[in-house]
Order: structure tokens, then sequence, then C-alpha cells
């Protein structure tokens, strides 16, 4: 990759060059994905991968926390809402929230567990940080399969509607302990359990709030306007827009921006909009989806070579750091799903619990938060740890869940 150096064009130049390349190497990996036929996810893990060993990122590269926060995560989260068939969901609802609530809460306890002693001298919180940035899951991969097997709608709402609420939730609880972990000013960094769960209701019901009313005024405006260009562009400002305002507000973001998609996607599509608009923006988004996904796993490849590429990746303590988080995310997902499929979901067809347990793969929200620390040791201690995760989550699950499927007949169920 040959880039001038910040030194010539400064730092806005030089990042902004890098995003190109990035785009344009992310391409060139989604090509060889489609060859290949495996999921452009795992494609995209391996090539961040491939950029830490080999040393290929540039130097003057600037990537900041609000850069990551800001920037990358409102469309993520909007092109999941965007997607998700309220109507097939609340068919699914109870089992949805127990995965996406007690679910994410249960994740990130045993994987801090599980983290806590390859962390030094650090306290319980940047154990359970890290515990709740690996709680949300990306269906990306599963879906694919799903899709191509065939696979009941309902299957694939209920997976889709656990990630896209999980995601809300883990995303919400990461940021209260970042908060708690990097205290402003001389705000004391102890959270206690009574208050982190009061301010988790507060900023997620002020989300709520915020989420519908930006969702409704757009519904309004995209009803008033025939013009898929502009009813495109209100779309960006509003995945953008509910988030930040919130943000500001003291409300989530998150939740903000992953309402206003829901209410786009099921209501603003098929009462406001054209058949062309609709069309205008389900591209649009996808292509961004595809867009952020390549450029947060190909940024953790230049994080990762930053702090020793293949050879901190390798170390003792992070492969068995590795090892006992998946360990804790897997039993933590068994706890759940299991008793869940008994219990609420006995009417499943057969196979559906394994696969909707074996679908909790990680990717690029995880990757996401972990990106979006503040610089310092933890952060260095965190990247490579959370990179062995994904990269076994999507290798291991990701390529097997398509004989799982095959093996208990879902398709067909």
């Amino acid at each position: 990759m040959i880039l001038a150096s910040a030194e010539h064009h400064g730092v806005v130049s030089t990042t902004l060059t890098t995003f190109i390349s990035l785009l344009a190497f992310a391409a060139v990996i989604g090509v060889l994905a489609k060859f290949i036929k495996v999921p452009y996810t795992i494609a995209l893990v391996l090539a961040g991968l491939v950029v830490a060993v080999f040393g290929a990122a540039p130097d003057g590269v600037v990537i900041t926390h609000e850069l990551i926060l800001v920037l990358l995560l409102p469309p993520l989260l909007f092109q999941a809402g965007l997607h998700l068939d309220i109507a097939l969901l609340q068919k699914k609802a109870v089992p949805v929230v127990i995965l996406a609530i007690p679910g994410v809460l249960v994740s990130t306890v045993l994987v801090a567990v599980a983290v806590r002693p390859f962390l030094g001298d650090s306290a319980w919180i940047p154990a359970l940080l890290f515990g709740a940035m690996l709680a949300p899951t990306d269906p990306i991969s599963v879906l694919a399969t799903l899709k191509s097997a065939k696979a009941p709608s309902k299957l694939k709402t209920l997976i889709e509607g656990e990630s896209l609420f999980n995601d809300g939730t883990g995303v919400v609880l990461f940021l209260i302990l970042l908060a708690a972990v990097y205290p402003a000013g001389n705000q004391e960094g102890a959270l206690s359990l009574v208050d982190g769960v009061m301010q988790f209701v507060k900023v997620a019901g002020l989300g709520i709030v915020f989420g519908l009313g930006f969702g409704l005024i757009a519904f309004w405006i995209l009803r008033r306007l025939n013009d898929h260009v502009l009813e495109n562009a209100i779309t960006i400002v509003l995945a953008w827009g509910s988030f930040i305002v919130a943000e500001q507000s003291g409300a989530s973001g998150v939740i903000s921006v992953v309402v206003a998609g829901l209410i786009i996607g099921n209501y603003g599509t098929k009462l406001a909009m054209s058949d062309q608009t609709v069309q205008t923006i389900n591209t649009f988004w996808e292509s961004i989806d595809f867009i952020i996904n390549s450029i947060v796993f190909l940024l953790i490849g230049l994080e990762l070579q930053d702090i020793g590429g293949l050879e901190a990746l390798l170390q003792k303590d992070v492969l068995l750091a590795v090892v006992a988080t998946f360990g804790a995310i897997m039993v933590a997902r068994g706890l759940l799903v299991y008793p869940t499929a008994y219990t609420i979901g006995k009417h499943w067809p057969k196979g559906w619990k394994h696969v909707v347990f074996w679908s909790g793969l990680k990717g690029s929200i995880p990757l996401a938060l972990v990106l979006g620390l503040p610089g310092g040791d933890l952060k260095e201690t965190l990247v490579p740890i959370a990179f062995g995760v994904v990269l076994v989550s999507l290798l291991l699950q990701g390529l097997t869940v398509g004989p799982l499927v095959r093996k208990t007949g879902v398709a067909s169920g």
C-alpha cells in the first residue's frame, strides 16, 4: 500500500487516502469472497489479520474514540433496524427479549469472570466492560447461510431481532461502563449496581423517546415527498442525527437510532415511499453496511499492527484469554437459549434451538467498540483478545452453521 506521508499532506489527507485504500482493498476481498463462496465477514477478518501480519498499515492514520463511536456505529445499527420485520418479530418477542437483555447480562458477567485473571491489577469494571463489548452478535454470516438454505423467515427474524436488540443493550451497557472506567473530570469511577441499573433505564428510556420522535418526524416528511434522492438523504440525516442529538441530550444514541431505523423500515418503506425510493434506500444502506464492516475489520488489523501484530496475538496469555472468553460466551449462550427453547419455544420446529445457539457470532460491533477505547494499556491488552475471539467465532461458527442447518433439517422445518 503506497501512501504519501502525513508530513507532506497532513493528518486529514493521509487518513482520507488510507480510507480509500482500505475500501479498495475491501472491494477486492469482497470479490474473492464471492468466488470462493464464503461470507465476506469471514474473508474480512482474515484480511485484517493479513494487514497486521505483513505490516501493511500506513503511518499517520488517526483512529479516535469519536471517529469509531459516532461515525461507524450509527449506520451499522440503523441498517439492522431498517430490515427487521416488526410483525414477524412480535411473534418471537419473548425469546428475543430474553436473549437480548438477560442474555447480555449473563454473557457480560461470565466473560468478565473469564477474562479477569488476564487483566493484571485491573478492577472488575474493566472486565465487565470487556464482557459488554463482546455481548453484541453479528448475524450477517448466519443469515446469508440461512437464506441459501431456504430456512423459515421466522427463524431468520428471531436471530436478526435478537442481534439487533442485544446490540442495543450491549452497547448501552458498554458506554455506561466506559464512563466508569474513564471518568470525565473529577468524577469518581466507582459505579454501584443500583446506579448502573438506574442509569441504564434512564438513557435507554430517553433513547426510545428520541428514536420515536425523530423517526415519526422523518416519516411525516417522507410521506409528503416523491423524490428518491432527497428521501434517501433524509434517512442519512436521521441515522446520524438521531444518534448525535440523543447522545448530546443524555439519552442513548444507540437505542435512538435503532428505534428510528425500525420506524422507517417498517412504516416508512410501506406507507411513505415509492418502490423506486425503497429500492434506492435498500441499495444505499446495504452498500454502507458493507463499507463500514470492511473498514472496521481492516482498522482492527491496523491496530493489531501497532501493538505487535501476530506476535501480540500469539502470546500465551492472549491465547488463553481468547479460549477462556470464547468458552464463557458459549456457556452463557447455552444457559439462555436451551432453557428458553424448552419453555417458551416448545413449539419451535426441530433443530431451531441448536441453530439459534450456534448463531451468536461475534463481528464488527465488538471490534468497533474495542477500537473506540481511549488509548492506553487497557486498550492494548483487550485489542488482541477481542480480535482473537471474533476470529474464532467467525471461522468456527460461521463456517459450520451451514452443515448444522442441513444436519438438523431446519430448512424443511
